[in-house]
């Protein structure tokens, strides 16, 4: 709107009531009384108030503030305008607080109840009062945040609801109209483009992206190229930088054609570590369009050994959902037979009788499920086979529970939890963790790929057929990405080349030392890059030349002339140990310790500058495209219909802004916890 911009003068409360507000003029102090002796017209209260003339013999008074009138009958009092100048002062829109309020009647007596008014308070609430602007622009823009963070409409702001509560809030406010708001959006979302643009200029790392499919309700494909990064503080960020309509078909080729020109819009390509895509059947293609044309730049490291990744939960979304369908009737019949426990409050109550009965834990309690969120699957079953024989005698005393599962049907469930009991748990490892590094992910991806491949040597049963082919695909994925993975738990202060050898080990026996020295020779690969491209000398170097100079101060004739030979032969060895050597030589930490191996790298980066420059860019790299509070989701990742019906220019401001502002508030969330660490720890010493 073309008043978004337009600032209130200093004569807007003079244009609101007609005249200008003048400070009380209050010359002595006055003890408020329930006595109707005092003097006319000498409270405190005309101060405020201003007599009219009288109608028809009815005393009339204006409030000076709010321009309310009251009336002044010589037998009324003053007590209820007294009030009234409490609860007027009060208003928020008077930017008085209410401390000021209490502190212009302060208790004299207290055995009298009587109050005085603070002459000098007064004064400075009147001031308060008139120095008061109200900020258009920035209500205006608070409100279009929250219509982006919680999703609402536009049309809210046109809604009778919505226009009282603000008319009631701030009555001066000007009405908002959709399009006005729609304006505002994109005002805020080119402001804040810019910022983010100067926030990826400026991150001290590499960027690592991520591409994901979305839908609308009309089936229309949405690209969502998101950036990845650690910043100055050492914290793990992502922020949306594309989301934009993909016009059919939806290939390849149009797929690598968005992110290509998402890295050129936001000028990243020079800063580009590697892609995670979505593991569909194109991604190969995606990537082997993007490669060459960052590897002709040279702006990949290793010539690109680290590019390209594959969402590692989108496959294991895949099986599980495959693993569903299998028994998609038994689930059924399950489902139905909780609701019909559930429905009758005395079945409910007779169905925990039985099960205690029974003596089964009834702590937890029968549950539904989702359909779209697997784990809610998965929790259902895993409570009813606790109830299972509380549903089997149930069963046989309610002649109309017709739900019955026969005992076949309860042993392929049992199956089918055992199955996905470690697809969970490690879904679960991946949502809990709210910074998810690369080296968080070789251990578990490697139990998944391990555990298969013990059921594929296992008995047959109605899933061995599942078993096999999925087995097929997740070891398809430790093939492929495996190198990055296992390079990621290297930096991982707990794990090192022992633990990634151990695993190995258990999947390839006496082959494992090969994969181990890939690991290895890229990691030395990787980091020679990082010391070429260092502006400091290396380490080796500043020891060598300081050798040589002590060296060189020694008398030769001493009889001491070969002892700087013996320590030069022997020193020479430990000097020429890289920063990775060195950092490996350490003992690792306990493997199942709780560290923030960011926090780690933070305080390895003075004594391994280098390396924790190497290991900043490797932890960054994406295992998933899939947002944590997603990642039990079957199925694509749908738009809102609200959303789906906008152009989509504005779904991408809107989906850009929501992100941004989410992770602003979790960036803020953030330094309020290390600030609030860091005063404990000060106050713990303190007491010492």
């Amino acid at each position: 709107m073309d008043n978004f911009d337009q600032k209130l003068g200093p004569d807007f409360f003079k244009n609101l009531t007609g005249e200008a507000i003048a400070p009380l003029n209050v010359v002595h102090e006055e003890i408020y009384e329930s006595s109707s002796k005092r003097p006319k017209t000498t409270s405190k209260v005309w101060d405020v108030f201003e007599k009219l003339p009288a109608q028809q013999g009815d005393s009339k008074a204006i409030c000076k503030l709010c321009r309310r009138i009251y009336t002044a009958k010589t037998t009324s009092g003053t007590s209820h305008l007294r009030r009234h100048i409490e609860a007027c002062v009060k208003r928020g829109n008077h930017d008085l607080d209410h401390r000021s309020i209490e502190a212009c009647f302060k208790p004299v007596n207290r055995d009298a109840n009587r109050l005085t008014l603070s002459h000098d308070t007064l004064i400075a609430a009147t001031t308060s009062l008139k120095s008061y602007k109200l900020d258009v622009d920035e209500i205006r823009q608070a409100i279009a945040m929250m219509i982006i963070v919680d999703e609402q409409p536009f049309r809210m702001v046109e809604d009778a609801g919505f226009r009282r509560l603000l008319s009631a809030a701030c009555p001066e406010f000007p009405v908002l109209t959709t399009k006005s708001i729609k304006s505002d959006i994109i005002s805020i979302y080119v402001k804040e483009r810019e910022n983010i643009r100067e926030l990826l200029a400026t991150c001290p790392g590499r960027i690592c992206l991520t591409s994901s499919t979305w839908k609308s309700n009309c089936d229309d494909h949405f690209n969502c190229v998101t950036a990845h990064f650690i910043d100055h503080e050492w914290r793990l960020q992502k922020r949306i930088l594309s989301f934009k309509l993909i016009p059919p078909p939806y290939d390849s080729l149009s797929v690598a054609d968005e992110i290509a020109l998402c890295m050129v819009q936001w000028n990243i390509e020079h800063k580009v570590f590697s892609v995670t895509l979505e593991n569909l059947s194109s991604d190969d293609c995606v990537a082997n369009m993007l490669k060459p044309r960052l590897d002709a730049k040279k702006y990949l490291p290793c010539k690109g050994a680290f590019f390209h990744m594959s969402c590692f939960f989108r496959i294991l979304n895949l099986i599980v959902e495959s693993g569903f369908n299998l028994v998609i009737d038994i689930i059924g019949k399950l489902r139905l037979g909780i609701k019909y426990v559930q429905q009758s409050p005395h079945r409910k109550k007779n169905f925990y009788i039985i099960a205690k009965t029974l003596n089964l834990d009834t702590q937890r309690k029968l549950c539904l499920d989702s359909p779209t969120r697997w784990n809610s699957t998965y929790n259902m079953i895993e409570v009813a086979l606790c109830y299972k024989n509380a549903f089997v005698y149930s069963a046989e005393q309610d002649k109309n529970f017709i739900h019955k599962l026969s005992e076949d049907e309860w042993e392929k469930l049992s199956v089918l939890y055992k199955f996905l009991k470690v697809f969970f748990e490690v879904t679960c490892l991946f949502f809990r963790n709210r910074q998810p590094t690369s080296n968080l992910y070789f251990k578990p991806v490697w139990k998944v790929h391990s555990r298969l491949f013990d059921m594929v040597r296992g008995p047959e049963n109605f899933m061995t057929f599942l078993v096999k082919e999925t087995h097929t695909k997740l070891n398809q994925y430790w093939s492929e990405y495996n190198l990055i993975l296992s390079c990621a738990a290297i930096l991982d202060p707990r794990y090192k080349i022992k633990f990634v050898e151990y695993c190995y080990t258990k999947l390839y026996g006496s082959g494992a030392q090969k994969y181990v020295s890939i690991s290895v020779n890229t990691l030395n690969g990787l980091f020679g890059e990082y010391m070429q491209n260092s502006a400091c000398p290396s380490r080796t170097a500043v020891l060598s030349v300081a050798t040589s100079k002590i060296s060189n101060d020694k008398d030769d004739n001493d009889g001491f002339e070969d002892y700087e030979t013996f320590q030069s032969a022997r020193f020479r060895t430990q000097v020429e140990k890289s920063q990775l050597d060195l950092y490996l030589e350490e003992p690792s930490h306990d493997l199942n310790s709780e560290i923030d191996v960011l926090e780690y790298w933070t305080l390895c980066s003075l004594r391994y500058p280098e390396l924790s420059r190497m290991a900043r860019d490797v932890l960054t790299i994406p295992v998933s495209t899939i947002a944590s509070d997603s990642a039990f989701d079957i199925g694509p990742q749908v738009i809102s219909a609200d959303r789906s019906s906008l152009k989509s220019k504005m779904i991408q401001a809107l989906v850009c802004l929501q992100d941004w502002m989410l992770a602003s508030d979790r960036t803020s969330s953030m330094e309020s916890r290390t600030e609030d660490d860091s005063s404990s720890s000060s106050d713990g010493d303190d007491d010492y």
